[in-house]
């Protein structure tokens, strides 16, 4: 184990035994860099869900894309990036080693297009980034196998919701995070198999509750209360949950009855030797947010999918293997170094958007390229000496597994995923060295409807998507309620939402917590459980930090107090 200081933060961080094992094993330098810092330089070519307008500057066609119009970059629509109508090859730079290698990448960063968004096998979806396999689907991000989705992050085999993030096949719910196998569902967390239920927090498989706390396997209760379905249903109705003013009475009153309870230091689930929070069936996850069907991978988020042996990691599944500090690189890729967009590829260091490659060098935007370096094309033999020539040369300097430099990235700071983890302000971050997007996004016009005058009821609503707009009481942002939206609230009874997708999006992810994590101990004092007298001695790992509200307990206590 080896105590360094970070080269940017000026904070302490541990290399632990392990990681030396993984940097040796990869052919990487240690880090300069503590995780914390090492994520925010990858998050900072990372733009989610902030969307323009602008033209293909290949086709000429309008289109939607996460480039802005004041980028100098070539940015082409998604079916002509995936055509045959280029060649990535025909902007291929020749290395000069009188030239700093990061410089020549930025270079040809710079010069080749970009897709307007990430995505593949869509069928009829708008405002996706991140995407796959998806139907009928409007501004979801991060996703993939779901269908007739609205305003969702990181759902797979997803059906009919709205506002909803991190589910599994989830179907007919409404603003839920962390629920898995669940049927028409409002306002819930971290809820496995339940059914028919509004204000849930971590419930197993129960049916017909409201604002219940850690139940299992009940139904028609109220408050952890039991009924008979005829009181339940009485009471149900009493709620009005269908009106604005109904259903933030509710809220008030589960937020005041959920603080009571005990929260588990985290949401771990048939895991083994795990940190971090947000896992379920890992082994020997370390540091780690949001993981499934996942082994020995370290300070990473979401990697799932049979993902193993990936350190430094945003995003990487579906048997991604040996992948290094990089970011949206998975399906059978193995032994990237920081990559950036890169699937199915392999042996692949330092390049962005490449798919079904090997042995590729700082190249952008190939497609089954192999033996390249800036995009040109080598010999197996040539290959092997100049990467040689390179890689010695960033030893040299202590920078072989370093991410690309923030110089390089085209996105503004404010765009990026960076903004969500390790927040700033404009002049915060232009101290830095960071950039900033100015250029205006969303709806444009006036409002054009004014929530005093927008019946309590969504049943007494009457609005068109074309022509009403309105704004946001969280930002002062306007946005528009589309038309499979609409459908969807009258349908469950749910009142039109008045803050706008991002600040609802924002809110979801705030109620998660930050992807950090603090050592405590249990807060248990119950002389009931297994710790007899006196108060647990258990310590963990949580992303509860110690001047939350919130009563967290360890696994044996928590478990001792679910219904």
């Amino acid at each position: 184990m080896e105590t360094k200081v970070c080269q940017n933060c000026k904070n302490e961080f541990v290399i632990e035994p392990d990681d030396f094992g993984f940097y040796e094993k990869v052919g990487v330098q240690a880090p300069g860099l503590c995780p914390s810092c090492r994520a925010q330089l990858r998050h900072i070519f990372r733009n989610e869900r902030n969307f323009y307008k602008r033209n293909c500057d290949l086709c000429g066609e309008s289109m939607i894309t996460i480039w802005s119009q004041n980028k100098k970059t070539l940015v082409y629509c998604v079916p002509c990036w995936w055509s045959d109508k280029w060649d990535a090859k025909s902007f291929a730079l020749e290395y000069d080693s009188g030239q700093d290698f990061f410089k020549q990448a930025g270079e040809l960063y710079q010069k080749v297009p970009k897709p307007a968004l990430v995505g593949m096998l869509n069928l009829d979806c708008q405002y996706v980034n991140y995407v796959a396999d998806c139907k009928c689907c409007y501004m979801i991000v991060e996703s993939s196998n779901n269908e007739d989705c609205i305003h969702s992050y990181w759902i797979q085999k997803t059906k009919d919701c709205v506002d909803v993030s991190f589910t599994h096949q989830v179907e007919l719910s409404y603003e839920l995070d962390d629920c898995y196998n669940s049927y028409r569902l409002q306002y819930c967390q971290s809820c496995y198999d339940c059914t028919d239920g509004a204000f849930l927090l971590n419930c197993r498989g129960c049916v017909n509750c409201l604002g219940c706390v850690n139940l299992r396997n009940k139904s028609y209760h109220i408050f952890n209360a039991g009924y008979s379905r005829e009181e339940y249903l009485k009471k149900l109705k009493e709620f009005r949950l269908d009106t604005h003013s109904g259903v933030e009475k509710f809220k008030k009153e589960f937020e005041n009855f959920s603080g009571s309870f005990p929260r588990k230091y985290a949401e771990i689930y048939m895991s083994v030797n795990t940190t971090g929070n947000y896992q379920t069936n890992v082994r020997n996850n370390r540091s780690c947010f949001h993981s499934y069907d996942a082994e020995d991978n370290a300070y990473s988020l979401h990697v799932w999918r049979e993902a193993r042996d990936c350190m430094d990691c945003h995003t990487a599944g579906r048997t991604a293997e040996k992948i290094y500090n990089s970011t949206n690189t998975g399906i059978q890729a193995s032994n990237c170094i920081c990559c950036h967009n890169c699937w199915s590829s392999n042996f692949v260091e330092y390049s962005f958007y490449c798919s079904n490659g090997k042995n590729l060098f700082g190249c952008i935007a190939l497609k089954k390229g192999e033996y390249c370096i800036l995009n040109k094309q080598y010999t197996k033999e040539e290959y092997e000496s100049l990467r040689g020539e390179i890689v010695g040369r960033l030893k040299k300097e202590g920078k072989y597994g370093e991410y690309f430099p923030k110089e390089i990235t085209l996105f503004g700071y404010n765009e990026t995923t960076a903004m969500e983890e390790f927040p700033l302000t404009k002049e915060e971050a232009l101290a830095k060295g960071f950039k900033w997007e100015d250029t205006p996004r969303g709806t444009y016009g006036k409002e054009t409807r004014n929530w005093s005058d927008i019946p309590d009821s969504i049943n007494d609503i009457d609005c068109d998507p074309n022509k009403d707009i309105f704004l946001c009481q969280q930002c002062d942002k306007n946005y528009r309620i589309v038309q499979n939206e609409l459908s969807f609230y009258k349908k469950l009874g749910i009142p039109l939402p008045r803050s706008c997708p991002d600040c609802r999006h924002a809110i979801r992810l705030s109620r998660r917590g930050p992807n950090r994590l603090w050592h405590r101990q249990c807060m248990c004092d119950r002389e009931n459980h297994f710790h007899g007298k006196g108060k647990c001695e258990v310590g963990f790992e949580t992303s509860y930090a110690p001047d939350r509200p919130e009563i967290v307990y360890c696994e044996k206590c928590y478990q001792q107090e679910v219904y």
